[in-house]
């Protein structure tokens, strides 16, 4: 356990000194708070078309976030110690290259957590944004929807061989996800049939879960299984792929 702590401690010092991760986390929802913030002025935005984008623009923030972290960052980090030989170097220690997966998981998720409350807490404290109006649904939804992202990162990390090739990979699956899942666009103007593909995609149902959440209703089971199915289904080709070296 104390070198776990230790080794989760450096990943994160690492993850926080890296420009491109403080920009995404927490500088993108940050400044996505601020924008939407100023678009939904009570004073300028009618009350009607205000509830519905409340119930919509926190879990795309959200979303989003958490899609860079797992999709784009983690694999990339990776996929570059495998290339490093650091992965290699490690199962030499007495700290298992496998510690390397659990510390990035913990810091993933602790920064997803982070971005949670720094969404909820700037929009509902600087523009008067509603809190979640079903909070344990809301936890529900944002635990699956970070289990299976990370798993998916995860997958993308165990079949890219370098650094450079996760990047690519994660681009290759982030940018159609993001129009597959009701994130660019919401799900009410996207087609019928594109609408119901969504909620089967990693980003989708968890979109889904959190806007329903936020809007007080609980997340739909079919939404919460997809995610369970996913994050089990993405780990367990991850593991089986995964290589040290």
């Amino acid at each position: 356990m104390r070198a776990l702590r230790k080794l989760t401690v450096t990943e994160f010092k690492l993850f926080v000194r890296a420009p491109e991760s403080v920009f995404f986390v927490p500088g993108l929802p940050l400044l996505l708070v601020v924008v939407f913030g100023v678009i939904l002025n009570p004073a300028g935005t009618p009350e009607a078309m205000r509830s519905s984008l409340l119930n919509y623009f926190p879990a795309m923030v959200l979303v989003l976030t958490l899609a860079i972290m797992s999709i784009l960052i983690m694999p990339s980090t990776l996929a570059g110690y495998r290339e490093k030989g650091i992965l290699r170097r490690l199962a030499t220690t007495p700290t298992k290259p496998a510690m390397v997966l659990v510390a990035q998981l913990i810091v993933s998720g602790g920064m997803a957590l982070a971005t949670l409350l720094l969404v909820t807490l700037t929009g509902n404290l600087t523009f008067g944004w509603t809190m979640p109006k079903n909070v344990t649904g809301v936890v529900v939804a944002f635990v699956l929807g970070v289990l299976a992202l990370l798993a998916l990162g995860l997958f993308v990390a165990s079949i890219a061989r370098t650094g450079n090739a996760a990047t690519g990979i994660g681009l290759f699956v982030f940018f159609p996800s993001l129009f597959l899942s009701g994130v660019a666009m919401p799900t009410e103007a996207m087609p019928p049939g594109i609408a119901r593909i969504s909620e089967y995609t990693p980003l989708g149902a968890t979109m889904q879960g959190l806007r329903d959440a936020w809007s007080g209703d609980f997340p739909a089971a079919s939404h919460l299984i997809t995610l369970a199915v996913l994050t089990v289904a993405f780990g367990m080709i991850a593991v089986k792929l995964f290589r040290w070296e």
